[in-house]
């Protein structure tokens, strides 16, 4: 992965003027729980562990029958609730179900609205996502992002419909400051496309019918992080840090003047109600946090380099899961190349179909899948650091990694005539099976493992999880475990 180029928009230089002040911008858009309705909701509270999100508590979506058959809303699943057969969804949980009103601080004002799906004895609790939260780390290399891909690969700068949505306009000021409304179109920009879905979302972030200018107001006017602390030597914002005190000495005015051309913001004009740069905050979220993500590479696990050639990074067992990987159990045709893969741009050459497979994990009327083709086909995922990013699949519904492995021995569960060719029974034995597994733990990389630079963070109060103190560009003395903490062999 290391040969790998990045891929990013050939004409990012029309709007970033410097790119490390946009990655400084993005890190703190990232991690930012002011972000959130509710105060505390950050684009990191379901990206916080290998880019993904590994809460046990109140992660039930109800699935496709609305019907929560597995436990009760905000329930603590163990792993005696996996595999989940039910269709229920092991999502990730957002905010309380609310409308807003207005801002008021860090914390939106809105009114509660009752909620007849996520609610304990009447009591709303924490809505969740119907699908798992795919994983940030080498997210920059999707052609197309989220499961069903409904980020567009070309970024329009308000939202993640790219070109198919003709209404989408930021603003370019002109001759004397004056702003005027025009479309973008930034190729190979997927994951800004997708950064700029959740923020405003009434499940995951928001109180309902909040916009981006309106959250470009709210945070124009807080200190970035002003909820967390920094470590003075986080290797993006450490220079920023007030260590021991919250917060960055900086303004997200001006990390956004450093980080953009003026064209993008240099204007005193005032356009429904909103200045240029809270009309542009969208523009700018989807850049700054699309750059901060090209850091996220994971590229220097113990098969990268035995495929370096260090033939003693890989003990025989790994070898051999290898081989089963490229093989007999036939992964390699969806999970090939460096990215390991086939949702990407180097290998979609352009295709938005590339990479998107029904693989029979639940039947199709449970959930369509891509917006493009439906029929229950879903973008495949990269597999570094999978050993800590569960549970798995676009449900959730596997807990270990061996149960992965042994849904596609029997060649899954939901077979229809859509399903890829290459799920079909396999015949694998057991030590094939954990050989398996023991290669895939192998592309665990350890800067990963032990949040090291890129991959170090801001603290963050995770809801209904273990909250995270600061770690600086050194990592962190312990390492990050397993989704519930179960053996990735445990069947």
């Amino acid at each position: 992965l290391k040969r790998a180029p990045v891929p990013l928009p050939a004409n990012l230089g029309d709007f970033v003027a410097n790119r490390g002040a946009a990655i400084q911008l993005g890190k703190a858009f990232f991690w930012d729980m002011q972000t959130g309705g509710d105060g505390v909701q950050a684009c990191a509270s379901c990206h916080f562990q290998a880019g993904a999100d590994t809460r046990s508590r109140n992660i039930l979506n109800p699935g496709a029958n609305g019907v929560f058959d597995t436990a009760v809303p905000d329930a603590m699943l163990t792993a005696a609730s996996f595999p989940i057969t039910t269709g229920d969804v092991a999502g990730s949980q957002g905010v309380i179900k609310r409308s807003f009103l207005g801002l008021l601080g860090p914390g939106d004002s809105c009114a509660t609205v009752p909620d007849p799906v996520f609610n304990f004895h009447g009591v709303n609790v924490r809505q969740v996502t119907g699908r798992n939260t795919p994983s940030t780390v080498n997210a920059i290399f999707n052609f197309r992002s989220f499961w069903d891909g409904r980020a567009n690969n070309v970024f329009n700068g308000v939202n993640p419909a790219g070109p198919t949505d003709p209404n989408a306009t930021v603003l370019k000021v002109g001759a004397g400051g004056v702003p005027v409304a025009v479309q973008v179109r930034l190729r190979n920009a997927s994951l800004a496309s997708q950064a700029v879905g959740p923020p405003n979302n009434g499940v995951e972030m928001s109180c309902s019918g909040r916009r981006f200018p309106e959250l470009g107001r709210k945070l124009l006017n807080l200190m970035p992080l002003g909820q967390q602390l920094v470590h003075p030597s986080d290797s993006i914002l450490g220079g920023l840090s007030r260590a021991p005190n919250s917060g960055l000495n900086t303004t997200y005015g001006a990390l956004i003047q450093a980080a953009f051309k003026p064209a993008w913001w240099n204007s005193g004009a005032v356009v429904d109600g909103f200045s240029v740069m809270e009309d542009n905050f969208s523009l700018y979220w989807g850049l700054s946090v699309m750059l901060y993500e090209s850091t996220l590479v994971s590229d220097d696990t113990r098969v990268d380099r035995f495929l370096d050639g260090n033939r003693g990074a890989l003990t025989a067992e790994e070898q051999l899961g290898m081989n089963v990987f490229t093989g007999k159990g036939r992964c390699d045709q969806c999970h090939g190349k460096a990215e390991l893969t086939a949702a990407t741009v180097s290998e979609a050459s352009g295709d938005p179909l590339k990479g998107f497979f029904n693989t029979g994990v639940r039947p199709i009327a449970d959930d369509a899948g891509d917006i493009l083709q439906g029929n229950g086909f879903f973008k495949t995922p990269g597999l570094r650091n999978v050993e800590l990013n569960g549970p798995y699949f676009h449900n959730g519904d596997k807990a270990t990694l061996r149960q992965v492995v042994d849904f596609y021995d029997r060649g899954g569960d939901f077979r229809t005539r859509l399903t890829n060719g290459q799920v079909r029974p396999l015949g694998m034995t057991q030590g094939e099976k954990n050989a398996l597994v023991a290669f895939m733990v192998a592309l665990t990389d350890d800067r990963v493992r032990f949040e090291k630079a890129p991959f170090d963070h801001p603290s963050l109060d995770v809801p209904n999880g273990t909250n995270l103190p600061a770690v600086g560009a050194a990592g962190r003395s312990t390492p990050l475990g397993t989704f519930l903490g179960v053996n990735p062999f445990q069947p």
